[in-house]
């Protein structure tokens, strides 16, 4: 009975070793072997792994892009002037050994981005002033983004990661000069409106001026030619009269016509016309009565 007692102890315990002495590494990590405190391996790639029982420790590190929110920072502008900058930061392990032997773990790696971060960040808006910052487009807030991951990218490289991008969520105001900077972007922009309301009413001015000269060269043309038209009509009836009077007969019939329109004009309504023995109307009548 003890003799089975015995083997059982010894199973057990080959048992525990073999359990102990084998382990799994998960597609989208790395594990690394330690003895006592000391690093001794490193397996990069899946699968199933052998270790010393009892003796040597696994450790996991993710392989996989991380976000670290790093912490909200104060600086100051080029004009003196503060403004409080939240960022955040998209990074890797690249290389284990680097890594483990500098930072060691997560945690102490992102102290070191966030005072990279800050430090960049400090720098380069040290060199700007605080209203071409708020006025900055997209593409100038993508330029300065740049050079943020690539300053704090190259100060990183020596812990074994790689810095894929850091991103300006926003810049914010001290609550002390908010009001402050606010009216004074107001009243920028009320100037800039004021302007350029004036150069519209200018350029409107000029066009209306421009437009009335137009009008007046068109009007001057077209009384001009009415005046040329009216003379060349008068011209033409001078000369249509004086064939009428060298040719007797047609005057004496364009005068008897002349005559029956006026006539026809004096005789509307109830009216009494004395013609004399000479007018033409009266032989007309007599002839046709004789």
């Amino acid at each position: 009975m003890k003799k089975w007692i015995i083997i059982a102890v010894v199973v057990l315990i080959a048992l525990i070793g073999v359990s102990n002495s084998v382990y799994t590494v998960q597609e989208g990590e790395f594990a690394y072997i330690t003895q006592f405190g000391a690093l001794v391996s490193i397996r990069p790639d899946a699968g199933l792994a052998f270790k010393i029982p009892f003796i040597q420790d696994v450790n996991r590190l993710t392989k996989k892009q991380m976000i670290y929110n790093v912490n909200s920072s104060e600086v100051l502008t080029a004009d003196k002037k503060a403004m409080i900058v939240d960022s955040y930061s998209i990074w890797k392990i690249v290389d284990v050994t680097t890594f483990i032997r500098t930072v060691n773990n997560i945690g102490e790696m992102q102290k070191r981005i966030d005072a990279s971060t800050y430090s960049v960040i400090k720098n380069l808006m040290g060199q700007m002033e605080q209203s071409e910052i708020i006025s900055d487009g997209e593409a100038d807030r993508t330029s300065l983004n740049n050079q943020i991951t690539e300053q704090v990218a190259a100060s990183l490289k020596p812990y074994g990661v790689e810095i894929l991008s850091v991103e300006v969520k926003r810049f914010d105001l001290p609550d002390d000069n908010t009001t402050a900077v606010y009216a004074r972007m107001i009243s920028e922009r009320s100037q800039m409106a004021a302007s350029y309301k004036a150069e519209g009413e200018y350029e409107a001015a000029k066009i209306r001026n421009e437009t009335d000269k137009e009008i007046e060269i068109t009007i001057g043309q077209a009384q001009a030619a009415a005046q040329r038209l009216r003379g060349e009509g008068e011209e033409e009836y001078m000369r249509i009269l004086k064939e009428l009077y060298n040719d007797p007969a047609k005057a004496e019939f364009y005068l008897f016509v002349r005559e029956l329109e006026a006539m026809k004009k004096s005789l509307q309504g109830e009216k009494t016309i004395i013609l004399g023995s000479d007018s033409p109307l009266v032989r007309i009548i007599n002839q046709v009565g004789d």
